[in-house]
C-alpha cells in the first residue's frame, strides 16, 4: 500500500515526464525528417484544397524512374519530381472538372480501347510490346488478355501472368485518364471555338491595309541628363506594368559562389607520373599484371581485326606496335587512355553458314541426304520438325561462339551439310550446318584499353571545403558574403529560387540548397554545401524574399524599369519640344533633322512600317487615324512618331466564314491556352516537398 501511495503522490510528475517524452519524440522526429506534424502532414503539394499524399508521389516517381530507366532514359530527378507534383496536381484538379460536368468512361470504352482492332493510343506501347513477348504474328490486345487470363494455355509461369495482369490494370488506368481528358479538353475546346463576330474580326483586322508617311526623333536625340530617373520615376513603370512582375509562390533572391571541385595542379602532376610509371610498368611485364592491383586503372581485353578497331588513333597503334609494347593513345585533360597490344595471330574472321536444330535427332542423316540430294535449305528453314537460317554471316573473332561449334564450322568443308550431335539433359539433340564461305585468315589482335582518370585527393577537397568555410566565417552576412567575394577569389553569381525549383539555377543536384534557402532569413549565409557527387561545393546568401510580386527595387528587374522610365522621359520631353510645332509629316521631319518616310502597316502584324515591333502605342494610334489626317506626336519604344494615313486599302478576297473561323481558332483558340492555369485559376500552388527533405545544418 505505501509503495501505491507513494505513485499516486507522484502521478502528476508521471503525467508530465510521459509528455515530455512524447514531445521530444515528435519534436526529434519533425526535426530529422524535415516533415511537419502540425502543418500540410504527408501532403507533399496542395491547391484549390486539392492535396497529393507522399505516399501517392513516392509511387508515381518510382514508375516514372523505372520507365526512364526501361529506355535507358537519363533523368534529372529534382526536375521529373517537380513536373510530377503539377502532374499530379493537374490530375486532382481534372478529377473535379469531370465530376462536375458528369465526364464519365464507361467500362465498354475501356474495352473497346483496350482489345479493340486498334488499341487507344495510350495502350499500343503495352499491347505491342506485350503481343511481340508472347509470339504473336500481330498486335493483338484480345489474345493478350486471353493470355494474362489463361497463362497455363500460353505457357505462362503464375509469377509472370500476375505481373502481367498487374501491368494490364495500370494501363487501363491510364487508358481511362487520357479518355476522360480527351472528353474534357473536346468539351472546352467548343468554348474556343470561332463564332461569326469572331470570324469577322479577325477578317477585318487583316483585310485593311493602311499605307502612312511619317517621320521620326528617336530618343537617343535626348541629352542624357534630361532622361535620367529617379526611384520615384522606376517606382511608376512598375506600377503600370505591375501585372508582368506578379509571382505564383515565394520566390527568393539569392547570390551564391560555385566551386567546381576538380583536380588541382599537385593532383594532376600525380596523375601523370602514375600514368608513366604505369607505362614503364606494362612495358616491362606480361599482360596486365602492372595494372591489375590498382583501382586507378579500369581495364578493358578485345580480340579483333584492324577493321574493327574504329578508333583511329587506337587502331594505328596497335597495328605498328609490337606484342607487349604500351603507350598513351589519348589524353584530355584529366583522362588517359592507354593501350597494350598483348599477342597476334593469324585467324579467320568470320563464316557464312546455314544452320538448322532438329527437334528429332534421328531425322539427321536422311535430311543431310536430302541436302546433298538437291533439296533448298530454305525448306527446312522453318519446318514442322526444324528451325534454322540459311546463309547468315557469323564473326569468329571475340564473339561468343561455343568453341565446339566454331572448331567444327573451321574443319568442315565448304558446301558440305554436315551433322552435330549432342545431349540436352540426357535427350539427344543435332544440328546440321554447311558453311557456305569462309574468309581467309587475317591478323587478330589481343590488345587492352586501360582508362585513367585524375581525380581530386583528399588533401584537394579538404582545401577547397576548408578555404570556402573560412571565406563563409569571415563574411557571415548576406552583405559581405556578396561584397567580398571576389577579393576572396570566388565569383559571385545571382539567381531566383523558389520551393518548386529543382535546382540553383542550372546547378545539378542541388535541391537540398533549395530546401536550406527556403528556410533561411533575408541575409542569412549558408554553410558549405556540395553534391554526393563531389562534383561541386557552393554556399549562398538570401538577398531578399518576395510573395505576390517582385518589387519594383528589386536587382533583377530594375535596370529593365530604368530604361522604361528613362524612354518615358525621353518621350515627353521630345513631345513636349516639337507638338504642335508643324502642320504636316514634311515640316515635322524637318524639325526632326531627317526625312519623310513611308510604309504599310496591318493591324494583326507585329511589324509597323519599318518603325519596328510590337510598337502596340502606336499601332492602335494608326488604325485609329481618318485618312488625311496628320497625327502626332505619338510616343513609341524608340522615337516620338507622326504620321498621316495617306491609304487605306481592303484585302480583295472575300469574307469566308470557314477560312477566318480557322484564323481565329489557330491564334486564340484552345491551342494556345495552357490548360494547367487553366485549371488553376488564381490560385497557387503550395508546395511542401521541401518538407521531405533532410534540413542543412549550419
Amino acid at each position: 500500500m505505501a509503495t501505491l501511495e507513494k505513485i499516486r503522490s507522484k502521478s502528476v510528475l508521471l503525467f508530465v515526464i510521459i509528455i515530455v517524452a512524447l514531445l521530444a519524440f515528435i519534436l526529434g522526429d519533425f526535426l530529422t525528417s524535415g516533415r511537419t506534424y502540425f502543418g500540410s502532414g504527408t501532403a507533399v503539394a496542395e491547391a484549390k484544397g486539392k492535396k497529393i499524399d507522399y505516399t501517392l508521389y513516392q509511387q508515381q516517381m518510382e514508375r516514372a524512374q523505372e520507365q526512364s530507366r526501361n529506355y535507358n532514359n537519363e533523368v534529372d530527378n529534382d526536375e521529373l519530381a517537380q513536373n510530377m507534383i503539377q502532374g499530379l496536381i493537374g490530375q486532382e484538379l481534372l478529377k473535379q472538372e469531370y465530376e462536375d460536368l458528369g465526364i464519365r468512361v464507361s467500362d465498354n470504352e475501356i474495352s473497346e480501347a483496350m482489345t479493340g482492332v486498334m488499341p487507344h493510343p495510350a495502350a499500343q506501347q503495352f499491347i505491342y510490346t506485350m503481343s511481340q513477348n508472347l509470339g504473336f504474328d500481330r498486335i493483338d490486345g484480345k489474345a493478350v488478355l486471353d493470355a494474362i487470363k489463361n497463362p497455363a494455355k500460353y505457357n505462362l509461369p503464375l509469377e509472370a501472368s500476375n505481373q502481367l495482369s498487374a501491368a494490364w490494370a495500370q494501363t487501363e488506368q491510364d487508358v481511362e485518364q487520357a479518355m476522360l481528358q480527351q472528353k474534357f479538353y473536346r468539351l472546352v475546346q467548343g468554348l474556343f471555338t470561332a463564332n461569326e463576330l469572331d470570324a469577322r474580326s479577325v477578317y477585318n483586322d487583316n483585310a485593311s491595309t493602311r499605307h502612312i508617311a511619317y517621320a521620326t526623333k528617336g530618343y537617343n536625340t535626348v541629352a542624357t541628363e534630361d532622361a535620367q530617373v529617379t526611384d520615384a520615376d522606376i517606382k511608376a513603370a512598375w506600377e503600370k506594368d505591375k501585372n508582368s512582375y506578379r509571382i505564383d509562390e515565394e520566390t527568393r533572391m539569392v547570390d551564391y559562389v560555385y566551386v567546381v571541385i576538380e583536380p588541382s595542379a599537385a593532383d594532376r602532376l600525380a596523375g601523370q607520373q602514375a600514368v608513366e610509371d604505369a607505362i614503364v610498368a606494362l612495358n616491362a611485364t606480361e599482360g596486365l599484371a602492372a595494372v591489375d592491383a590498382d583501382s586507378r586503372f579500369v581495364s578493358t581485353s578485345m580480340t579483333q581485326p584492324a577493321s574493327r578497331i574504329t578508333d583511329k588513333a587506337l587502331r594505328e597503334f596497335i597495328v605498328s606496335a609490337e606484342d607487349g609494347q604500351a603507350q598513351i593513345v589519348t589524353n584530355t585533360r584529366d583522362s588517359y587512355r592507354i593501350a597494350k597490344r598483348i599477342a597476334s595471330s593469324e585467324q579467320v574472321d568470320s563464316i557464312n553458314v546455314s544452320v538448322l536444330g532438329l527437334r528429332n535427332a534421328s531425322d539427321a542423316d536422311s535430311i543431310v541426304a536430302a541436302l546433298k540430294a538437291g533439296a533448298k535449305w530454305s525448306d527446312y528453314v522453318a519446318g514442322t520438325d526444324t528451325q534454322g537460317q540459311d546463309s547468315v554471316w557469323v564473326s569468329l573473332v571475340g564473339a561468343n561462339v561455343d568453341n565446339r561449334l566454331k572448331d567444327a564450322w573451321l574443319a568442315a568443308a565448304v558446301g558440305t551439310p554436315t551433322v552435330i550431335n549432342d545431349t540436352i539433359q540426357g535427350q539427344p539433340v543435332a544440328q546440321i550446318f554447311k558453311v557456305n564461305k569462309r574468309i581467309a585468315p587475317v591478323t587478330v589482335y589481343d590488345y587492352a584499353v586501360i582508362n585513367y582518370t585524375v581525380d581530386p585527393s583528399n588533401a584537394t577537397l579538404e582545401k577547397l571545403n576548408t578555404d570556402l568555410r573560412t571565406f563563409i566565417a569571415a563574411n557571415s552576412n548576406g552583405e559581405e558574403f556578396s561584397n567580398n567575394a571576389a577579393e576572396a577569389g570566388y565569383s559571385i553569381l545571382s539567381a531566383s529560387v523558389s520551393a518548386s525549383q529543382p535546382h540553383i539555377a542550372n546547378v545539378a543536384d542541388s535541391r537540398q540548397a533549395v530546401k536550406w534557402v527556403m528556410d533561411a532569413k533575408k541575409g542569412q549565409v549558408s554553410p558549405v554545401i556540395g553534391d554526393n557527387k563531389q562534383s561541386y561545393l557552393m554556399a549562398i546568401a538570401v538577398k531578399d524574399i518576395y510573395e505576390d510580386f517582385i518589387p519594383w527595387n528589386a536587382p533583377a528587374i530594375r535596370a529593365e524599369l530604368e530604361r522604361k522610365a528613362s524612354v518615358k522621359k525621353a518621350g515627353d520631353k521630345l513631345i513636349a519640344d516639337f507638338a504642335g510645332k508643324a502642320n504636316d509629316v514634311q515640316g515635322y521631319a524637318d524639325l526632326f533633322g531627317g526625312e519623310v518616310s513611308e510604309g504599310d502597316v496591318i493591324f494583326v502584324s507585329p511589324r509597323v512600317a519599318t518603325i519596328g515591333i510590337r510598337e502596340s502605342a502606336l499601332q492602335g494610334a494608326i488604325a485609329g487615324a481618318a485618312e488625311g489626317k496628320v497625327v502626332g506626336p505619338v510616343a513609341g519604344n524608340n522615337s516620338i512618331v507622326v504620321f498621316e494615313v495617306k491609304s487605306v486599302s481592303d484585302e480583295s478576297r472575300p469574307y469566308t466564314f470557314d477560312e477566318y473561323a480557322q484564323r481565329f481558332n489557330r491564334t486564340m483558340g484552345i491551342g494556345i491556352v495552357d490548360p494547367f492555369k487553366m485549371l488553376l485559376g488564381d490560385n497557387k500552388i503550395e508546395n511542401n516537398s521541401l518538407n521531405f527533405i533532410q534540413s542543412i545544418e549550419n
